[in-house]
Parts: structure tokens; C-alpha cells; sequence
């Protein structure tokens, strides 16, 4: 086959197999998101364009974030496929998210001071802001939960996944994590759909919240609107590699779940679960 019936072959197979989208949420967008987002919450760490002032970054943060939920609401682009209900109510959406940068501005102070108060090695806020993965992490969950209270599909989780791509933390954006949280390091976190984390939690690297089994109906088909994670409550320190499973777990507060820990049942608060092993030590004899 020459490259043009390889191109038909590979368009065909494509829809047959998918239905495919007109519009969706754009890759790059999601990037300008992040970014403008970003520049708009801590404008004296993040400049905005040359050409622009602090409330100019606001303004086109609003209109790709309108862009971006009109493509993921309705599977077309704002100026083609759109009606002018279905724009007025992507802009609805983007308008409400921009009154929340107070808030999200508020949480994310939160979290760089529990982040500074608990980790020795970090020297100040601008350290935390400027390198720690885990803020990065937290701000762009913190931006795409909003737009999941809002409704908006598809756009919250393409944030959330260009976060796991840049720091190797995964929080879904449907999971609900409070305020003032520490994660330290990061890499290989993960925190699925319908974890519940409240305040004051510290989660150190490897950490994974997950679902310990997939219910499923009669038919055999997964029941995707129930609880598979677990329940972390306030002042939980979660050390690394542990992991801590089930829907119906709960971490009691103030519990301190150690390294490479298995949970898959809850512990009452003010709990220390540990990992106990036989470590043997060989000394090397004197020659």
C-alpha cells in the first residue's frame, strides 16, 4: 500500500473503532491554562506577557478557559459549531472559575506554609513555589477540581494528567483533598477519583490512595458512580510507598501510616501502622 490507501486504511479503522470528536480540548490550551493560571495567582513569581498586565492575563485566562469548556462541553469549537446559548454557558463557566482565583490563591498559601512548617530542607516559600513538584501538583488539582464542581468533562482531567506528566504526581481531579497539604517529593504518587483527604495531610512519594476491587451490576458491567478509595482524615502523615486501598477504608485523624505499608481496612485515629520485616546486618571480619 502506498501512503495515501495507508491514510484511508488508518481513517477508516479510526472511526470504525471510535466515534471521535469535531472539537475537543486542546493539548497546548490546556498548557496556556496552566500557565496563565499560574501567572494570575502568584504574579510576582510568574510574570505575565510582555504585553500584558496582571488583569489582562486574568481576561485571556477567561477566554481560553471559555474556548477550552465550550470544546469539551459540546464537542465543537466556540466559533463554528457553537449556538449562542452554548457559548453564553461555557463563558458562565469560565466567568465563575475566574471568582474563585481568590480561593484557590488562599489554598495555595495554605499549602506552601504546611509544606514549609513540615519539611526541614525546604529554605522558604520562594524554594517551595519556584521547585517543590508537589505544589505544582496540588495548584493545577486545586484549578481542575473547580472546574469539575462546575460540571465542565474531559478539560479537568487533561489538566490533571499534564501535572502527572511534568511532576510524576497523579491526583485525580474528582478526588476531594482539603486544605494545608504537605506533599513532599511527589514522584509516583497517586490519588484516584473518589478519595476523600482532609486538612493538615502529609504524603511523601509512592504514596497511592487506589480502589481494592471494581464492583460491577448484574450484567457484569463496572459500577463506576460508588466510592473505590479511601477516606484520609485530618493530620494523617502517609510515609512513602504506602498504600491504603478500598473504598470503606478509613485513616482515622492523626494517624501515622508508615513506609511500604499495605492497608486495605480502616485504623482509628491517633493510629500507627508500621511495616515490620527481619533485617539481618553482616559485619565483615577484620583480615
Amino acid at each position: 500500500m502506498n501512503s495515501q490507501q495507508i491514510a484511508e486504511h488508518l481513517m477508516q479503522n479510526s472511526c470504525r473503532m471510535f466515534k471521535g470528536r469535531t472539537c475537543h480540548p486542546e493539548p497546548e490550551a490546556i498548557r496556556e491554562i496552566v500557565l496563565h493560571a499560574r501567572a494570575a495567582l502568584l504574579p510576582n513569581y510568574f510574570e505575565p506577557q510582555v504585553t500584558e498586565t496582571h488583569a489582562q492575563t486574568i481576561d485571556r485566562l477567561h477566554q481560553v478557559l471559555t474556548e477550552q469548556i465550550h470544546r469539551a462541553s459540546y464537542q465543537e469549537c466556540i466559533h463554528k459549531g457553537g449556538t449562542e446559548e452554548t457559548r453564553r454557558t461555557a463563558a458562565e463557566k469560565a466567568t465563575a472559575f475566574v471568582e474563585q482565583l481568590p480561593l484557590l490563591q488562599d489554598m495555595l498559601y495554605e499549602d506552601v506554609m504546611e509544606t514549609l512548617q513540615g519539611d526541614p530542607a525546604a529554605t522558604g516559600p520562594d524554594e517551595i513555589i519556584l521547585t517543590y513538584p508537589g505544589i505544582l501538583a496540588l495548584g493545577v488539582y486545586r484549578a481542575a477540581h473547580e472546574l469539575v464542581k462546575l460540571g465542565v468533562p474531559l478539560l479537568p482531567r487533561m489538566m490533571t494528567e499534564y501535572a502527572h506528566r511534568l511532576t510524576g504526581v497523579d491526583l485525580h481531579p474528582g478526588a476531594t483533598i482539603g486544605r494545608s497539604i504537605m506533599i513532599d517529593h511527589g514522584t509516583g504518587i497517586v490519588v484516584g477519583e473518589t478519595a476523600v483527604v482532609g486538612n493538615h495531610v502529609k504524603i511523601y512519594q509512592g504514596v497511592t490512595l487506589g480502589a481494592l476491587y471494581f464492583p460491577k451490576d448484574e450484567q457484569g458491567m463496572m459500577l463506576r458512580e460508588v466510592k473505590r478509595h479511601p477516606t484520609v482524615e485530618d493530620y494523617v502523615i502517609l510515609y512513602s510507598n504506602s498504600t491504603v486501598l478500598g473504598g470503606e477504608t478509613v485513616i482515622g485523624h492523626h494517624s501515622v501510616i508508615g513506609s511500604n505499608t499495605w492497608v486495605t481496612r480502616s485504623v482509628p485515629p491517633y493510629s500507627k501502622v508500621t511495616y515490620e520485616t527481619e533485617s539481618v546486618v553482616r559485619t565483615r571480619e577484620a583480615h
